[in-house]
């Protein structure tokens, strides 16, 4: 299936203390690297992390992990600790006057998909109930952030966009259109800072759940809200002792704050906190 192409980047990455996705490589490689000068870091991308990761050439590997994706973990490499440091995240957002609060992944699929099975067209395509209102679908994606990819990989399923889908619009445009736009639909990365309201997502699939979850801090590292990627770290557990300033400054206030400004949600403050308390453990 075609999903997520941006993690599959044939890169190479050299022995490093830290390996992984390449959304860390601006601003969380260099707080990195002023927490803890001696650690080396190389994020050239979470598949040739990962590989540097099972083989034993890297000591920490923060990946994207899609879903039902195993572990890294090699046989014979000794144990694992596992962190989910944060995620990147699809928000569904629409005009404030809509009547909808909630959304299904069906749903979205039939209003974005270019062979939907029950394409929807009109607001009342989806809810007999509301009120006769055309859509207005669009994507923003700015750099830096996934929501395109994790959108057509999940809702989509692998699918395309139908043709009058606005792909990549700049957020200044977005918000534009959810303050103006009745019928908008808007897939964005962070809940709109100016109008417009968000949708509750419901997942559905098979063996999934159906009740529909916000994009809150709790929701998406419980994993409950359903268009989100992880951002796991894995580090191998003789290597904590030796990485353990690195690892604090990852867990802090300073790095949740790169996170977010990067448009993607950090871990909550107490699971971070925790995340520190575990550095401890033996």
């Amino acid at each position: 299936m075609r999903l997520f192409v941006l993690l599959l980047a044939p890169a190479l990455v050299s022995a490093a203390d830290f390996v992984g996705s390449d959304l860390l490589s601006g601003p969380i490689s260099a707080g990195l690297q002023k927490a803890a000068p001696d650690v080396a870091a190389d994020f050239g991308g979470t598949l040739p992390g990962r590989r540097a990761f099972v083989e034993g050439r890297a000591s920490a590997a923060i990946l994207m992990m899609r879903d039902r994706e195993v572990a890294p973990v090699a046989p014979g490499k000794g144990a694992v600790a596992e962190f989910k440091i944060a995620s990147a995240v699809v928000v569904v957002a629409t005009h404030p006057t809509n009547r909808a609060e909630s959304i299904s992944l069906e749903n979205l699929a039939n209003a974005f998909a270019r062979d939907a099975r029950a394409p929807a067209r009109n607001w009342n395509d989806i809810d007999p109930a509301a009120r006769s209102e055309l859509m207005t679908p669009a994507v923003s994606s700015p750099p830096g952030t996934m929501v395109l990819e994790i959108f057509q990989g999940i809702a989509l399923e692998g699918q395309g966009f139908r043709a009058d889908v606005r792909q990549r619009v700049e957020p200044a445009l977005a918000a534009d259109l959810l303050a103006s736009r009745a019928g908008s639909i808007i897939l964005i990365p962070r809940p709109p800072s100016g109008r417009g309201k968000v949708l509750q997502v419901a997942d559905g699939r098979p063996g999934k759940s159906s009740t529909a979850y916000g994009p809150d801090e709790n929701n998406v590292h419980n994993g409950d809200y359903p268009l989100q990627l992880p951002l796991i770290l894995y580090v191998r557990q003789e290597r904590i002792p030796q990485l353990r300033s690195a690892l604090a400054w990852l867990f802090s206030d300073e790095a949740a704050a790169l996170l977010e400004k990067q448009g993607l949600y950090p871990a909550p403050k107490a699971v971070r906190t925790r995340f520190v308390q575990r550095l401890d453990t033996r």
